[in-house]
């Protein structure tokens, strides 16, 4: 039976002598597994639709195993992104993210539409890169059930505008319940404002905003140890990442 869904290719990996094994985000079936069969070969009507970050409707065979693909509708391949390396990278780790915390078969829902909304951006031609990536990454963890209190101490409920962040909690503590986390830390309430701005705001309206550099710094702090504690992985993309502003 053939079944339609719209989807991004979030892995791709070679199988056997011309076929490919895809890690589809799609809006019906949240995160399948797909097998395109001869999508390596040169006259291949699937070669362009199976590259990673490909997204498109995909035409799907179910078999007893497998979903197959029958054929591609191509709605952007963001080629554009793999002509710069930081939007390569911030690309790779927003997908590596996103297939880490959607659950298979399980819809995606909001999710699925900040990765395309962030690769649309990348894709263009004035980007902050790093503000686009911090933005997507807390919309993804928020709409997959890891948003950060950052109105409310984690700790008593109380309303505060309170900075000290605590990624084991979940967010703020105000000052009286700091003490229950002596591993977290203090961050600036200018981070604190742009990570309620990237939680309210469209990723679009967000690549406007300027952000100084000790702002992001500290809201990669805070990202890296959120995420490593709630997630718990550590991403190859960050990782080449770092490398790279090394070698600056």
């Amino acid at each position: 039976m053939l079944t339609k869904t719209r989807g991004l290719v979030t892995k791709a990996v070679n199988f056997g002598e011309g076929d490919k094994i895809l890690t589809l985000l799609s809006d019906r079936y949240g995160k399948i597994q797909v097998m395109a069969r001869g999508a390596r070969k040169t006259k291949s009507k699937l070669t362009a639709g199976t590259q990673l970050f490909c997204y498109g409707d995909f035409i799907l065979f179910k078999g007893k195993n497998w979903y197959y693909v029958n054929e591609v509708e191509i709605i952007n391949t963001f080629h554009r992104i793999r002509n710069d390396l930081i939007k390569l990278c911030n690309c790779t780790y927003l997908i590596e993210l996103a297939n880490a915390v959607v659950q298979p078969e399980q819809p995606p829902g909001r999710l699925l539409d900040v990765l395309v909304d962030a690769f649309n951006i990348y894709a263009g031609e004035n980007t902050n890169p790093e503000i686009i990536m911090r933005a997507a990454e807390l919309k993804i963890l928020a709409y997959s059930g890891f948003k950060p209190q950052l109105g409310n101490c984690t700790n008593c409920n109380a309303v505060s505008d309170a900075t000290y962040f605590s990624p084991v909690s979940g967010g703020i503590l105000c000052p009286d319940c700091e003490k229950t986390d002596p591993y977290g830390f203090k961050a600036s309430p200018d981070t604190i404002g742009v990570m309620k701005l990237m939680l309210k705001w469209k990723l679009q309206k967000l690549g406007c905003i300027k952000v100084k550099g000790h702002i992001l710094k500290e809201l990669e702090k805070i990202m890296r140890s959120y995420v490593a504690v709630h997630i718990e992985k550590n991403f190859s993309a960050n990782r080449f990442m770092d490398n790279i502003k090394k070698m600056k």
